[in-house]
């Protein structure tokens, strides 16, 4: 997966999470899911925010603590 596929999947998840205001909470998700690709690829959250439409937001933040995070959650993509 590209740093552009990436990206792209980060906008879904923002645009779910704008529609039931949580963003944060979704973003997260985001980086659970692709936790193993970001962390194999050595992807920075910083460059797949500034090549999403969060550019220039402080959402890497919260990429990077879903990241931490898929160690020892599981994301339930039911309600997605």
């Amino acid at each position: 997966m590209e740093i552009c596929d990436l990206a792209k999947a980060l906008d879904a998840f923002y645009e779910i999470g704008k529609e039931r205001k949580e963003c944060n909470a979704l973003v997260q998700c985001f980086g659970i899911k692709y936790a193993d690709i970001i962390e194999a690829q050595h992807i920075s959250p910083n460059d797949i925010v500034e090549k999403s439409q969060l550019k220039g937001t402080a959402y890497a933040t919260e990429l990077r603590k879903g990241i931490k995070l898929a160690k020892y959650v599981r994301l339930d993509d039911s309600g997605l």
